[in-house]
C-alpha cells in the first residue's frame, strides 16, 4: 500500500506523468477508494516487484452493472523505466477488464503525459471525448453560497427519487455512462443532493464519499441561469463535511465549459490536472 502510494504521490507532481487514476496521497485516500469495490481490488490491481521492492503499478476497477472497467496507472519508479514493465503492467489490466465482462476500458493521461499517451495509443485506445479539468477542493477554503434562489430548497435524496434523479441525470449528461443501479446506490447511502421549487426537483449533484469526488451538477435546463447550481453545490458540501469534516473533495469537467468553471472558481475549487480520455473496445 505505501508503495503504490509513493508511486502516485509521484506522478501527480510531475505533469508529464499525470494519469487519471490514481490520486492517492495518502493511504487513508487509498483505502478509502477501494474499500467501495465491487471487485476486490487485489483481484484487479497488480504491482511489479523486483528484489522486494514495488516499483510498477497498475490495474482496473470494474463495477457491477458498468460497461467499462476504468484503468488505474500503469505507473513505474524513476530508473525502471524503459523495461516493458507499463507495457506488461497496462496488458495484465486490459486482460482482467475482459476477463469480468467489461466491453470497454477507459484510460485518463495528463495533457502533459506524452508517454502515457503513446503507450495507450500503442495499445488501440483512441482519444475520447474532450479534455477534462480537475480541481480540488479543501474545506477550509470553501466559498459558501450565502443566499438561496427563490423558492429554491436542498435535501438529500431519496431512493424513491430514483426515477426524478435519472430524468435529470439523462438532461443534464445525454451521454453519461453511471447505469442505474449505481444511482440508485447512492440515493440509498444518502449521496445525492436535489434541489427543489414548489413544482419538483430541478437540480441534482452526487458526492461520493469513498473517492472523495463530486459527480453530475446538473440543472434542468428550464431552471438553468438562476443561481440553483451553485446553491445546490454549495449546501451538498456543506452538508457532506459536516458529515465527513475536513476532506479534500475534487470533480472534473470539461476544460472548455465556461460557465461551470466559473461556478466551481467562485467557491473556491483550484485547477489541478487537465486530462484527456482514451477508450479502448474489448
Amino acid at each position: 500500500r505505501a508503495a503504490v502510494v509513493d508511486l502516485s504521490r509521484h506522478a501527480l507532481q510531475r505533469p508529464e506523468e499525470q494519469v487519471g487514476n490514481p490520486l492517492w496521497a495518502s493511504l487513508d485516500e487509498l483505502d478509502s477508494e477501494l474499500g467501495d469495490w465491487d471487485s476486490p481490488p487485489e483481484e484487479t490491481l497488480f504491482v511489479e516487484d523486483q528484489d522486494g521492492d514495488v516499483v510498477g503499478f497498475g490495474g482496473v476497477e470494474v463495477s457491477a452493472g458498468w460497461q467499462h472497467a476504468d484503468l488505474f496507472g500503469p505507473l513505474v519508479a524513476a530508473g525502471y523505466r524503459g523495461g516493458k514493465i507499463g507495457t506488461a503492467l497496462l496488458e495484465a489490466s486490459v486482460e482482467r477488464a475482459g476477463d469480468r465482462g467489461a466491453h470497454a476500458v477507459l484510460a485518463s493521461v495528463g495533457a502533459r503525459n506524452l508517454t502515457g499517451r503513446i503507450l495507450l495509443e500503442a495499445s488501440g485506445f483512441h482519444p475520447w471525448g474532450r479534455a477534462e479539468a480537475v480541481f480540488r477542493l479543501h474545506e477550509a477554503d470553501h466559498r459558501r453560497v450565502e443566499e438561496a434562489p427563490s423558492a429554491v430548497t436542498v435535501r438529500r435524496g431519496k431512493p424513491d427519487d430514483l426515477d426524478v434523479a435519472l430524468r435529470l441525470y439523462h438532461e443534464s449528461f445525454p451521454e453519461g455512462a453511471f447505469p442505474e443501479a449505481a444511482w440508485l446506490s447512492s440515493l440509498r447511502a444518502g449521496t445525492v443532493y436535489l434541489a427543489e421549487t414548489p413544482t419538483g426537483p430541478v437540480a441534482l449533484v452526487n458526492i461520493d464519499p469513498s473517492d472523495r469526488w463530486i459527480y453530475h451538477l446538473g440543472v434542468a435546463e428550464a431552471e438553468r441561469s438562476r443561481g440553483i447550481g451553485g446553491w445546490l453545490l454549495s449546501s451538498a458540501l456543506s452538508d457532506h463535511w459536516a458529515r465527513h469534516p475536513r476532506e479534500t473533495l475534487g470533480l472534473s469537467v470539461r476544460a472548455d465549459n465556461v460557465p461551470a468553471l466559473r461556478l466551481y472558481r467562485r467557491q473556491g475549487f483550484a485547477p489541478w490536472l487537465v486530462l484527456q480520455t482514451f477508450e479502448l473496445a474489448l
